[in-house]
């Protein structure tokens, strides 16, 4: 799909004669698997796209930029990244994606938006900007799922958080390594090696830059507080442990004297106690005494 951009107005095809016409610039849409179709009708320099990296990749050769974005589904993080590539030259920018549906009604929608301030440099730009345009949601829901869970902990409302905490991780990792490749893309691109952006579309990369930072921060901010949800949670752990060895050193301290007296009347001798009427009733009454003081004992030091 072509959008020819002349004289303020653009204009939806699916064929142009290539190269365009002076005062025409192009933003063309198509298929991933077009790319080796495409490419030698509209004089783009070929590679096959299996060379290019699964990471954020880019290019600036003699008169083109080459960009690969892996792009996330912010709605489904663990859904997988699906690769955008950019061929920009002076007038025409080239977008291949495996959706490319999706992004159709993207530009469609920035075109209409912008109305007559469309220009191929400001829908470029306005396109970059639609690949962070959920950050804002996407960490508003994650730092409420933190602040719920911290809540849940202090409260004791939940003992066991492991899964929580990382799957918080794992999304948290994935916005930061999405960001960390923007910031790369936004970086070269702001070196204009070839000339293809004006003057304004300068500025606007360097704002969305300026804005990826910012986001980027906040990343790394909800990081440390899942770290710091972590180290509480251990805290809490260690302190349930804590108290149930305590009960276990009270229940074995109060015990250990009866253990003593088994030990004591277990031994095969003639013991005076043996021939006394009462002895079994002393006995039964000197291990409940003892279990009686050693209860009282350590209520008293506030142990339980």
């Amino acid at each position: 799909m072509f959008y020819i951009f002349s004289d303020g107005t653009v204009q939806k095809q699916q064929k142009i004669a290539y190269p365009p016409k002076n005062g025409t610039d192009i933003i063309a849409m198509f298929h991933e698997e077009q790319w080796e179709e495409i490419a030698p009708k509209y004089n783009i320099q070929y590679m096959p796209l299996r060379e290019v990296s699964k990471y954020a990749y880019y290019e600036c050769l003699d008169g083109f930029d080459f960009i690969c974005i892996n792009t996330i589904d912010y709605q489904n993080l663990y859904g997988g990244q699906r690769r955008v590539l950019f061929y920009l030259i002076k007038n025409c920018y080239f977008i291949f994606s495996d959706e490319p549906t999706k992004w159709i009604k993207i530009i469609e929608n920035i075109i209409q938006t912008l109305g007559e301030k469309n220009t191929i440099h400001r829908v470029l730009a306005e396109f970059m900007a639609k690949l962070i345009a959920n950050d804002m949601t996407v960490f508003d829901d994650l730092e409420k799922e933190i602040v719920e869970l911290e809540q849940a902990l202090i409260t004791t409302q939940k003992r066991d958080c492991v899964k929580e905490i990382i799957s918080l991780r794992k999304k948290l990792m994935i916005l930061k390594k999405y960001h960390e490749q923007i910031l790369d893309i936004l970086e070269c691109l702001s070196e204009n090696e070839n000339n293809i952006f004006d003057e304004n579309t300068m500025k606007y990369f360097d704002r969305m830059q300026k804005k990826t930072e910012r986001y980027y921060q906040n990343i790394l901010n909800l990081r440390e507080s899942v770290t710091q949800v972590r180290e509480s949670y251990q805290a809490q752990v260690d302190i349930n442990l804590n108290y149930t060895m305590k009960i276990f050193t009270v229940i074995t301290t109060i015990f250990l004297p009866l253990t003593l007296i088994v030990g004591w009347y277990g031994m095969n001798f003639d013991m005076p106690e043996y021939n006394w009427h009462h002895s079994y009733a002393m006995v039964i009454g000197l291990s409940l005494g003892v279990v009686v003081a050693g209860v009282a004992f350590f209520k008293k030091k506030g142990w339980f």
